[in-house]
């Protein structure tokens, strides 16, 4: 299995969050599923999902 760093877990749960966005009206159940694993991955590393994607920007500055 590929573990994946802390940046990559990033880039993760900033394409869940885009694909919740951008699918909620269209599929509700999997753009849920997909905030859901978001979640759970910016938890593990002891963030919610705002504090995750403020992380990813300042990393790409």
């Amino acid at each position: 299995m590929y573990d994946r760093t802390p940046q990559e877990d990033l880039l993760v749960v900033e394409a869940l969050v885009e694909y919740h966005a951008d699918r909620k009206d269209v599929q509700p159940g999997r753009a849920c599923r997909a905030w859901v694993i978001a979640k759970a991955i910016a938890a593990s590393h002891g963030l919610e999902i705002e504090d995750a994607l403020r992380q990813r920007d300042r990393l790409e500055k």
